[in-house]
């Protein structure tokens, strides 16, 4: 083999070498990006109230621990320190985020016929208007509803 015919051959090699790693970096930059955009696309969490947490050291008012187990919505809860704080100057109580527990998935499956059943124009109501438990000797007749 000749000179000119080696030093093409090494060209072709090099040049096929630097074709496949710019491959496999484009490759892995690809993969780099679709695993950052699954953390970019990380639902939010949605919270609803907020709970009373009392310090694990140190002295705790009355007025704390009488609502420390009460959940507020957002606009309910008092602001700290508490009115009847004993310890106002050194109060170490916090609020904890209470988080909505629900997905926002939809449970339903396939055909919703709801609307159709219940509103339909042609049929009249299913409910007969009567008490079946009327008379009966059953739990539910002592509550009033």
């Amino acid at each position: 083999m000749s000179l000119g015919g080696g030093l093409l051959v090494l060209l072709v090699v090099l040049a096929l070498g630097g074709a496949i790693a710019l491959h496999l970096r484009r490759v892995r930059i690809a993969r780099e990006r679709a695993r950052l955009e699954t953390y970019a696309a990380a639902p939010t969490k949605k919270y609803w109230g907020k709970r009373l947490t009392l310090p694990a050291q140190g002295h705790v008012c009355l007025a704390a621990r009488e609502i420390a187990d009460t959940r507020f919505k957002f606009d309910e809860a008092p602001s700290l320190p508490l009115a009847e704080c004993t310890c106002k100057f050194d109060c170490r109580c916090s609020y904890t985020l209470l988080e909505d527990r629900r997905s926002g998935k939809e449970r339903r499956e396939g055909i919703d016929r709801r609307p159709v059943v219940r509103y339909d124009p042609d049929n009249p109501p299913r409910r007969s208007g009567r008490d079946r438990r009327k008379g009966k000797d059953t739990p539910f007749n002592d509550y009033v509803i």
